[in-house]
């Protein structure tokens, strides 16, 4: 059965779910969602540089809504649970790269809960973190170790060719002034930190729950700052980042129950190789890493293959788990479920598509 889909955005991950859609015959795009007045219209096929599709781009959620998609993908700037309930209502269940990924342990969980059972719509989250390094990742390897004592996720990205420059520049900080003082773990932390924080919570408490604990909470327990050696503007996104300003940004995050640590994830964004000691140096580094402490402790590791002709991976690798997701989530039964209530999604052969 064709599945009838809705983008929501088309940002990296957006537009790179829309062109992968676009050549899959198990699925018929609908609509897509777009912020901007100057995208308001335009044909979708044009602005993901597909060439015309015969499809207008709309900031209206209601026409979309209307539509009785099957699912729509959800990859804006931020969460909005008030717009997803929408869609659930209406019957058209969703997959979200931005936020829901644990909704238990947020206040919008009840609200999303009966919007979803009154539409007969289920609701999941995923995307590579939070998703397959802080949460996927350990509870599949946890699977292979007993008597666990520590859970440690690593992620080092290089990311110069990100084409947001928004999501660079404000939400990860790149370009801006390094701070005067050292990091204080009893100081409010910024719209950044808080960021970070209620996502990783979300993927520390999945685990917790995998592992069959309690999460009593999450701490930014670290971070650091790299310099950048030289001006430069990073293409595709034009974000300008001058000599001396951010140019890799390392969060380290601790999870406790009963008061002792027992997750612990690193992530770490560059966009250069330079850095210093510590920190990514070769663009055929590994990204993620898990260690799993137990009997026996298990070390695994996941890299991207540089292609020059597909820059943005990260953006590649998450659109790819957002469309392997959706017949899964228009499978599932009313509700939010996480990566412990459905069955692993698995890509395609290309030449069976």
């Amino acid at each position: 059965m064709t599945l009838r889909v809705i983008v929501c955005y088309t940002g990296g991950v957006g537009r790179e779910l829309v062109r992968q859609l676009l050549c899959n015959p198990g699925f018929e795009l609908v609509g897509v969602l777009v912020h901007s007045e100057d995208k308001d219209g335009r044909d979708v096929g044009e602005m993901v540089g597909t060439g015309p599709i015969g499809l207008e781009a709309t900031r209206d959620i209601g026409a979309l809504t209307a539509l009785g998609a099957d699912v729509m993908s959800w990859h804006g700037l931020k969460w909005e649970p008030e717009i997803i309930a929408r869609f659930l209502r209406a019957g058209t269940s969703v997959y979200s790269g931005i936020g829901g990924w644990y909704l238990p342990s947020q206040p919008e969980h009840r609200m999303l809960q009966e919007a979803a059972e009154q539409g007969g719509a289920a609701l999941v989250a995923g995307g590579n973190i939070p998703g397959l390094i802080s949460d996927v990742l350990p509870l599949f390897c946890s699977g292979y170790s007993s008597n666990i004592r520590m859970v440690r996720a690593a992620q080092r990205n290089y990311i110069p060719h990100y084409p947001s420059a928004i999501q660079m520049g404000q939400y990860l900080g790149i370009g801006q002034p390094l701070p005067e003082a050292p990091f204080d773990p009893s100081a409010a932390p910024s719209e950044i930190d808080r960021l970070w924080t209620w996502g990783i919570a979300q993927s520390a408490a999945l685990v917790a729950q995998g592992l069959g604990v309690v999460m009593d909470e999450l701490r930014l327990t670290n971070k650091e700052f790299g310099a950048s050696k030289a001006d430069m503007v990073l293409q595709p996104s034009g974000l300008a980042v001058a000599k001396g300003t951010i140019a890799g940004v390392r969060w380290t995050f601790t999870a406790f129950s009963e008061g002792k640590p027992f997750y612990e994830l690193v992530n770490e964004q560059t966009t250069r190789l330079d850095i210093g000691s510590g920190w990514r140096d070769s663009e055929d580094a590994p990204n993620w890493r898990v260690v799993i402490e137990g009997s026996p402790t298990i070390q695994c590791e996941l890299g991207l293959v540089a292609d020059p002709d597909e820059p943005d991976h990260v953006a590649a690798l998450n659109a790819a788990r957002a469309l392997n997701f959706l017949p899964r989530i228009a499978a599932a039964a009313p509700g939010w479920r996480s990566v412990l209530d459905l069955p692993a999604p698995v890509g395609a052969l290309a030449a069976v598509r």
